[in-house]
């Protein structure tokens, strides 16, 4: 989503936000009829099809979310306007994918600023000595990084994940987003067709969504 669409977005929002509408009157899904989620959720406008438009507590960016997704408060905090963590899942019971999902709002640190260091301490959370991808996309540069895991020393069926990982700056200010998305099968007794590509374009179609907001507005 680039800034023009981000702005027709914001331009066609309801005068009252989804957290101040009755949950009936709201599009039935978890996104919306979740109340802490809820708070998050900018319209009740689909963007594209299974995905809303996220807005972060700190008002900084926005981002597509999908429409069975959760924030999880307990791995979500608000430090101060410079710095935010949002957790959540989804779980796609058609095809039994469990997805989760942080992400981490920097301003002013720093480490935002040194891209080679911001990309080493991610490299180190998670046991990572490869190289990232990088492109850019609407002012943002993306880094980002994939790995399979494998857990052998459990008795399960479908006993791996896949991750992805990076960084999103903000070429115009000193402010970026670290990510951290997983995807695995949910339930061993359910059909589960996991595939690499298909993950990895839905970990993009999140991350190249991301938009920067400039003193809280667009």
């Amino acid at each position: 989503m680039n800034k023009e669409e981000a702005n027709q977005t914001q331009a066609g929002e309801e005068q009252k936000a989804p957290k101040e509408m009755d949950a009936k009157d709201l599009p039935q899904v978890t996104a919306f009829q979740d109340e802490a989620t809820r708070e998050y959720m900018v319209s009740t406008k689909e963007v594209e099809p299974g995905y809303y438009l996220l807005e972060s507590k700190t008002k900084r960016f926005r981002m597509l979310f999908p429409d069975n997704g959760k924030v999880i408060l307990s791995r979500s905090s608000y430090i101060s306007e410079n710095e935010e963590s949002i957790g959540f899942n989804s779980y796609d019971e058609d095809n039994n994918i469990l997805f989760d999902g942080k992400v981490t709002y920097y301003k002013g640190h720093s480490f935002v600023q040194d891209t080679k260091v911001m990309l080493e301490i991610i490299s180190g959370k998670n046991d990572y000595t490869g190289e990232y991808h990088n492109e850019e996309n609407n002012n943002n540069n993306i880094y980002i990084a994939s790995k399979k895991y494998t857990f052998d020393n459990i008795d399960r069926k479908y006993n791996f994940t896949y991750g992805y990982f990076g960084f999103v700056k903000f070429e115009e200010e000193d402010e970026g987003i670290e990510f951290s998305f997983s995807y695995s099968c949910k339930d061993d007794d359910k059909a589960c067709n996991l595939e690499e590509g298909e993950t990895k374009n839905l970990a993009e179609k999140i991350i190249e969504s991301i938009s920067f907001l400039s003193n809280g507005k667009e």
